[in-house]
């Protein structure tokens, strides 16, 4: 792409070449410390049950036909792959019970753990591994938006030490290849316009297509990549708008069969992402955190609250840092417009600012016009903080090139700067076994060590589907010495008496009333977030 602000002959610096890869080394090292040691949370669960090859259905099914104490060793086979189950059978899982989840990524994290295993290690240590393609993908992107090698080490920085990127390059999810197919489609599209031949316009059809198979939300990538053709050409009919339609079309096409997919299962896919429908009351919260979770890109220290589960900013985070971040954020966001809007670069703003735009905006304003959290959730937010990276990485390439020293002094202290306290946030999200994006997983912590603090401790599982599946994740953090009994809402509560310390997740008043009038015992609420009690019997010479 024609760029007049960078020069395409710039020569990059050797120091900043040693480093970039020093730094990409370092995060090579963050990105797969660790990986076995983080809690396992109800996500990847549901990852590992999908490679299982079994269903939420056929757990609850399997589970509640005990009638005696079983051993939480019971659960092992919906952690694990099944030889006897294949990829059909996850196909079947996805189709059935998880349909706004195209099946990319888990066809490849279940051929991935047929060879390498199935610990979380190594069902982690795939995402690990795709993470490493983010590099040449934002080196090619940079390449061909900036025309800027320059840039293109400055990128390959700041994604190398960004908490954003090794966050989810340690997490048995899918956000981390969907990272990769945003970049390395949109390199693709810019590629094919500058060449313009078949082969270009193929790799971008297929990487768009690999994009839709490994999430939902690429339609919007599409849609944005579409804009900045038309606005490209200045909305005239051009050969490029129609090589764009074709290669869009048969990416869509591509995905035609799990479209048909999810429309056939639309009603499951609406329950399980009504969570997102949860309303903040003050649009000034919203909007506060929203703000507050781009600062997350570059500076992450556990701060935020890991419920997604928000009443306004200050149960966010600390109030003070979530200030600091607004006002920082605010800053940064204000000077970016300021600057690209003063130096022309017209094509470079379009595009960065419609593959953030589309997402950013959009979910805002629909929040805060229908209400719900959509615009807040950080995995729903990558392309936004994909392009706002793009952004600060041309800036700072502009001004380590500039003519004017103290420009290049005062942006070496800048990237200096972020490379601190991305460096500071990796080492933060190392030394801790949880982190704010995993919902509830501090709790989860703590409620299986309160569990495991017993010699004979209990689990009651009840028919609720969701009871069964956080029990199952519960599990993962749990030894054998663990027991589960099912007990069934519409019948008589027997509790067995030999068990002295008992556990209850998430469940109705009417289970809850029913131990609480057995004078033989206490309840207590632990975590009301996740509805855990804890029951205990009371000695019976102090009945």
């Amino acid at each position: 792409m024609e760029n007049s602000q960078i020069s395409t002959q710039q020569k990059t610096p050797n120091w900043l070449k040693i480093l970039v890869i020093c730094l990409v080394v370092l995060g090579i090292f963050f990105r797969f410390a660790h990986l076995g040691e983080k809690v396992y949370w109800y996500d990847e669960t549901a990852t590992s049950l999908a490679i299982s090859g079994h269903t939420p259905a056929e757990v609850k099914q399997q589970i509640m036909q005990y009638e005696d104490v079983i051993s939480i060793a019971t659960l092992d086979k919906y952690k694990h792959i099944n030889p006897e189950r294949g990829i059909a059978d996850t196909l079947r899982y996805l189709v059935t019970s998880d349909p706004q989840h195209p099946p990319f990524y888990y066809v490849m994290v279940r051929l991935w753990a047929q060879v390498f295993g199935d610990s979380h290690a190594a069902i982690r240590s795939l995402s690990a591994i795709i993470s490493l393609l983010i590099f040449p993908c934002v080196y090619w992107l940079c390449l061909e938006l900036f025309a800027s090698p320059v840039a293109a080490w400055i990128g390959m920085a700041l994604m190398a030490v960004s908490p954003l990127e090794v966050y989810f390059a340690q997490e048995a999810r899918q956000y981390g290849l969907w990272m990769v197919t945003i970049l390395l489609s949109s390199a693709a599209l810019l590629s094919a316009m500058r060449r313009e031949t078949k082969v270009s316009w193929v790799v971008y059809t297929f990487s768009l297509a690999l994009g839709l198979y490994t999430h939902l939300f690429t339609v919007l990538v599409a849609i944005s990549h579409g804009i900045y053709v038309l606005a490209n050409q200045q909305f005239r009919w051009h050969k490029k708008i129609l090589n764009y339609l074709i290669s869009t079309l048969v990416s869509f096409l591509i995905f035609l069969p799990w479209i048909i997919v999810l429309i056939a299962h639309i009603d499951t896919a609406l329950n399980l992402t009504s969570w997102t429908s949860l309303k903040i009351a003050n649009p000034f919260d919203l909007i506060g955190i929203w703000l507050s979770r781009i600062s997350r890109i570059f500076f992450d220290i556990n701060l935020a609250t890991d419920s997604h589960v928000i009443i306004d900013l200050a149960t966010e985070s600390p109030l003070s840092y979530s200030l600091i971040s607004i006002i920082t954020i605010s800053l940064m966001l204000g000077f970016l417009i300021v600057f690209y809007t003063k130096n022309n670069a017209n094509k470079i703003s379009s595009f960065i600012s419609l593959l953030g735009g589309v997402f950013g905006l959009s979910f805002l304003l629909y929040d805060l016009i229908f209400g719900g959290i959509r615009s807040i959730h950080f995995r729903y937010q990558l392309p936004l903080y994909l392009s706002i990276q793009l952004a600060v990485t041309y800036v700072l390439a502009y001004y380590l090139v500039s003519d004017k020293i103290w420009q290049q002094k005062l942006t070496q202290l800048i990237v200096s700067g972020l490379i601190i306290i991305g460096i500071s946030s990796d080492i933060a999200l190392f030394n801790q076994n949880s982190w704010w994006a995993k919902i509830s997983g501090k709790n989860l912590i703590e409620m299986s060590q309160i569990v495991q603090g017993y010699k004979q401790p209990l689990l009651l599982v009840h028919d609720d589907i969701y009871n069964i599946l956080f029990t199952l994740t519960l599990s993962h953090s749990l030894d054998a010495k663990a027991r589960l009994l099912t007990i069934h809402n519409n019948q008589p509560l027997s509790l067995p008496q030999e068990y002295n310390h008992i556990f209850l997740l998430g469940t109705d008043n009417s289970l809850i009333e029913k131990i609480s009038n057995d004078k033989n015992y206490t309840v207590k609420l632990i975590y009301p977030h996740e509805e855990f009690w804890q029951i205990e019997k009371i000695p019976s010479s102090n009945i």
